[in-house]
């Protein structure tokens, strides 16, 4: 996707310009010829800077943006206003990437496309299982329903990556500040003893010769250090999915995890089940949103069992670990009761309280040993830089 100024004339001879993203210039040309008249002139612009607001247009959108869209959205055909006049206001407001999509959006319209079959174009901005939900919203005639739905799940998934992000932010400060206080030490505390020591006569310990060869063999190969840092920085980078995967299997990380995506699948299985969706197909929508192999097996199973005329739970069972036992009770609950989105719903509720307690008990447990392991590394720095001093004292005769 590219951004493109575009110049035209409509009939009545005003001359219009403006901006869009577009994938060609042909799309820029249909639009413009759509919406203002004939085309003067087209041109890519070429995105100067990150500075520039355009550079983050036709971007993946967040989920808090994508909550905001939804709800603009709900609110202006609650009013009364028509869909493509209500994608015409949206397309002047504040968020540059909120903009364009509601002018892509509504060029679609203008071709034909329902807003499901535009939706389904801007896939940076919606997800499969958004398109879905909004499309089975047009065919039941409960489009406005949907889009509040969808907005309402956009904030809670919002919310709850946000509250996981604040519950990681103390510790990651912790260890900045213990990385800087040895880097302090190293840099300007350890010149200021070593010289110290050489004006009195004191011999450096081993631990501190070592210290101190260290120091010097990265000041000589600073640059040659530099460069391998870089690279490995940028191997790592480009290896980051499989060392995260890594790092998610780790004891604890891991339950956590699995509670995390159980939550989001479980959230958007609800929401396209309300949409009117047969539960196989919403069962495979729904677990787009799980970034883990082993669990859209397990859904596939689930599937396939609801398919071959196996009962809802019982599917759910067969599937694996694919849901928490209390999941699996509200499952049995939906079933005989015929009011499975809304037992779904309660669930994800019950299991978001469940995974935010947990998180803040290992929050509990993290924030001390952080602080303890910080005080270790600081307290043996300065013993290294202090250990002659201790030796000097050792060897001095008593008092008597």
């Amino acid at each position: 996707m590219r951004q493109f100024r575009w110049r035209a004339r409509s009939a009545a001879g005003k001359n219009c310009s403006g901006e869009i993203f577009a994938d060609s210039e042909q799309e820029v040309a249909d639009f413009v010829r759509a919406n203002y008249g004939y085309v003067i002139g087209i041109e890519k612009v070429k995105r100067s800077s990150w500075k520039d607001p355009a550079f983050f247009a036709g971007k993946t959108i967040k989920h808090k943006e994508r909550a905001k869209f939804f709800q603009q959205l709900y609110t202006l055909l609650e009013a009364g206003i028509s869909i493509a006049q209500a994608l015409d206001m949206m397309s002047s407001g504040p968020n540059v990437k909120l903009c364009d999509v509601s002018r892509r959006l509504s060029a679609g319209l203008k071709k034909g496309l329902p807003l499901s079959g535009a939706m389904q174009k801007q896939t940076r901005a919606f997800p499969p299982q958004s398109v879905a939900v909004v499309e089975a919203g047009e065919l039941g005639g409960e489009l406005n329903a949907v889009l509040k739905a969808l907005a309402a799940y956009y904030r809670r998934q919002d919310k709850l990556c946000k509250y996981v992000r604040g519950i990681l932010a103390y510790p990651a400060f912790l260890i900045v500040v213990s990385c800087v206080t040895i880097v302090f030490f190293s840099v300007e505390l350890l010149p200021m003893f070593t010289t110290l020591y050489a004006s009195l006569g004191v011999p450096e310990t081993r631990l501190l010769r070592n210290l101190l060869f260290l120091k010097r063999l990265i000041g000589q190969h600073f640059l040659a250090l530099a460069a391998v840092l870089i690279v490995s920085g940028k191997v790592l980078y480009q290896k980051r999915k499989e060392l995260v995967s890594l790092v998610f299997r780790l004891p604890g990380i891991h339950g956590l995890r699995r509670s995390y995506l159980e939550v989001r699948f479980v959230k958007m299985l609800a929401l396209l089940l309300r949409s009117g969706i047969a539960l196989p197909e919403a069962i495979r929508l729904a677990v787009r949103t799980v970034e883990d192999g082993e669990m859209r097996l397990q859904a596939d199973r689930f599937a396939d069992g609801i398919l071959h005329g196996l009962g809802i739970a019982a599917s759910a069972t067969q599937a694996g670990n694919l849901f928490s036992q209390v999941t699996l009770e509200f499952l049995r609950i939906g079933e005989n009761s015929g009011n499975l989105s809304q037992m779904l719903s309660e669930a994800a509720e019950i299991r978001e309280q469940e995974l935010m307690q947990r998180i803040r008990e290992l929050k509990t447990i993290l924030e001390p040993l952080l602080v303890m392991i910080i005080a270790t590394v600081v307290f043996a720095a300065i013993a290294v830089m202090v250990s002659p001093l201790f030796s000097v004292m050792t060897q001095m005769p008593a008092y008597q």
